[in-house]
């Protein structure tokens, strides 16, 4: 991980479902939990140190009901099958007692303590482990980044609040919001709003240099997409308002003015290959595609003739990083960590490119 990352931490449903499925699991997780068992973990180093801003008992209000946290938790499980509430965790100092096996799954949060969390194992079309979820204890539920592709929130919610209060997002699609208003959520249940703040601070200005030291890529608009193999197709995921467009136009780019044709269905049919043009067009390969899958899409002429191809800004991204990252998954899911670390391998070949 580089310096500029590690400054920065100093500190999609079908789309989202699509890459967990072709992805498959990592971690160990017997009977639903991974070593070390929760209950050993010494709670006073789970949490930096109040900053006296939350007022408690907090009212936690979903879409689903409220519940109520009578006084600061210090046992936090982020219960979400992406994780990406766990990289919101991380990134605020916070270690929580459970996560979600993907939690290792972009490669980039190794160096900020995901491989020593207690993890359960996730498998695609499978219920989340509320035994597993009641085992770890915890005193709140985070569940902000949830998605539809992991089923309905509301369908569990009961149960999730038998065990403890749940956090959740105002929004039932995770691709649909931002980390940073997520982060706020998270931090105010924490009382740890002044770190979410430091965060989001943080990545701003350092994609404000970015946007500085590449004037190039002002007012070039992009799309961002990934394909899946025959089965899958190609998915467009940076659609209006979501968390990859927020991604792209960080970094100085434009919204793809058709983007908003894949607000409802992110596939992409040959009828609408023409709505993925942009002036910048990033492709990335699921590991579910070969190579030679690939190359029978791109090659087809309803590809070739795109505005992004003919010019040569058209820029195809593998499956994994040589460093054994995976941008797919950070731009795609990633939080301030992802977002950061993707940005250091992507900047280089989008300069190249323009």
């Amino acid at each position: 991980m580089t310096t500029t990352t590690k400054r920065l931490l100093g500190s999609v449903g079908v789309a989202l479902s699509l890459a967990l499925v072709v992805s498959g699991c990592s971690n160990n997780a017997d009977d639903g939990a991974d070593t070390p068992a929760a209950s050993d973990q010494a709670t006073e180093s789970l949490l930096p140190a109040a900053e006296g801003n939350t007022e408690y008992p907090l009212t936690l209000e979903t879409p689903y009901g409220e519940t109520v946290l009578e006084e600061r938790p210090e046992r936090v499980a982020a219960i979400v099958p992406n994780a990406i509430d766990t990289e919101l965790l991380l990134s605020l100092g916070v270690t929580p007692v459970l996560s979600s096996n993907f939690v290792s799954e972009g490669g980039y949060l190794a160096e900020h303590g995901a491989e020593e969390l207690t993890t359960y194992e996730y498998m695609m079309g499978e219920d989340i482990p509320i035994e597993a979820i009641a085992a770890s204890e915890p005193d709140v539920i985070i569940a902000v980044g949830w998605v539809p592709g992991f089923g309905d929130l509301g369908d569990y919610y009961d149960q999730l609040t038998s065990i403890a209060p749940v956090a959740a997002s105002p929004a039932s699609d995770q691709r649909m919001i931002r980390w940073q208003d997520s982060i706020e959520i998270i931090g105010e249940a924490l009382d740890l709003s002044d770190t979410a703040n430091s965060v989001i601070e943080q990545h701003d200005e350092r994609f404000a240099e970015i946007r500085e030291e590449h004037p190039e890529f002002a007012g070039k608009t992009a799309t961002w997409a990934i394909y899946y193999g025959p089965a899958n197709g190609l998915q467009y995921f940076s659609q209006e308002g979501s968390a990859p467009e927020g991604f792209l136009t960080d970094l100085g780019l434009e919204k793809n003015p058709e983007a908003a044709s894949f607000t409802g269905d992110t596939t992409v049919s040959d009828e609408l290959v023409g709505k993925i043009d942009a002036d910048v067009l990033l492709l990335g390969q699921s590991a579910a595609a070969s190579d030679a899958e690939l190359e029978a899409l791109t090659g087809r002429d309803l590809f070739q003739n795109l505005g992004a191809v003919t010019s040569g800004r058209f820029i195809q991204l593998p499956p994994k990083t040589d460093d054994g990252g995976d941008l797919l998954w950070a731009i795609t899911s990633g939080g301030p960590i992802g977002n950061a670390w993707a940005a250091d391998h992507l900047v280089p070949l989008l300069a190249d490119t323009l």
